[in-house]
């Protein structure tokens, strides 16, 4: 068997386990494990659609891998915004008018 053959199966095998993890309701797309697999599974399916060259494959595979880029860039960033929010310290209150003149 060769690599690509090898390379290819465990791709497939990555996005259908994310695909079946997803419709058990064990995943959601706000996992990391998630878009993960579908990243890696769809650049390696990719990958092997590359040589010998299958054009509607490969660039099927290069758009679902790369909405899987997305995914992850967009999980980090909203966990890095919650964490600032989160760490951020409270502001002051403003001083109630009517109490401030007496």
């Amino acid at each position: 068997m060769s690599a690509m053959v090898l390379l290819g199966l465990i791709a497939s095998a990555a996005l259908l386990v994310a695909f079946a993890l997803l419709n058990m309701g064990k995943l959601t797309p706000d996992h990391y494990t998630y878009q993960i697999l579908n990243f890696a599974g769809a650049g390696f399916l990719a990958a092997s659609a590359a040589n010998p060259m299958n054009a509607g494959v490969f660039w099927a595979e290069l758009i679902w891998s790369l909405l899987g880029l997305y995914g992850i860039i967009t999980i980090w960033m909203k966990r890095r915004a919650q964490k600032t929010v989160s760490t951020s310290p409270a502001p002051s209150p403003a001083p109630i008018p009517y109490l401030a003149a007496a």
